[in-house]
């Protein structure tokens, strides 16, 4: 398979769609080519941040690691998302996340310092890096929203039905395959939960007919009786253009 230009890696981003072709193609011309073995660190936490990515192939996890070993994962980054573009614009310039490639990646890396010369040239493309980062915002109030107020039960019905339902709203009320983009272990980190009670969880879920698979591959049976079940309003998420509980799991890009 041909490698894509870095310009072509930019331009499939929305977040370049108001720069004009040239000032893209100045940006695109900085780009380094950065293939990462799998479970390759790309950066960790307080390093600094002189590059933003473009991730052409393969997956990273974005997370925080702990010293007790249990490592909370904040995001999971697929091919044709951006990779580390916020903290472009930190004073001091440091990563509040550590990155690291869970399958083999490809990346092209850009320098902060030709980013922030394409912003000062385009008041479009700063107006969308804002409106991103609100995205990421509100999807931080409901994660804590969701951490906060939800049982075990409740975060992980509605982590699933989140994966069920994208963030355009179109959701069925019928049997679904969804696949877990993480493990069970780092799951339940990211649920607040440990790693044999959300095993129960799905237990009683495959228990009640309402879930089915093991391992990732899951299919949810009946997504209306899953709400009622762990006591969610099912019209959270049906019919909305963005559900009230989105990103609460925060693991999806922009």
């Amino acid at each position: 398979m041909e490698r894509p230009s870095p310009f072509t890696a930019l331009r499939a981003s929305p977040l370049f769609d108001d720069v004009d072709d040239s000032a893209l193609q100045a940006l695109a011309c900085t780009a380094q080519w950065l293939p990462v073995r799998h479970g390759q660190q790309v950066f960790a936490i307080g390093e600094p941040a002189d590059h933003f990515y473009t991730i052409v192939s393969g997956e990273i996890q974005l997370y925080r690691p702990s010293f007790r070993g249990h490592d909370t994962l904040f995001q999971v980054l697929e091919a044709g998302a951006l990779l580390a573009e916020a903290p472009m614009f930190l004073k001091p310039p440091l990563h509040p996340l550590t990155a690291r490639a869970s399958k083999k990646t490809q990346l092209y890396a850009y320098p902060r310092e030709a980013l922030l010369a394409l912003c000062n040239t385009s008041p479009e493309l700063m107006q969308t890096l804002l409106a991103a980062l609100v995205r990421r915002l509100y999807r931080a109030v409901s994660r804590i929203e969701c951490l906060s107020l939800n049982n075990a039960s409740q975060r992980l019905a509605t982590y699933l039905l989140e994966l069920h339902c994208p963030h355009d709203g179109h959701c069925v009320n019928g049997p679904v395959n969804i696949n877990l983009p993480i493990n069970i272990t780092m799951l339940a980190g990211h649920l607040a939960m440990t790693p044999e009670t959300l095993s129960r969880q799905l237990q009683k879920f495959r228990q009640q007919g309402l879930l089915r698979g093991k391992g990732r591959a899951l299919t949810l049976l009946d997504p209306a009786r899953l709400c009622e079940y762990v006591g969610l309003n099912a019209s959270d998420f049906s019919g909305k253009t963005t559900p009230l509980t989105a990103g609460c799991c925060n693991l999806a890009p922009d």
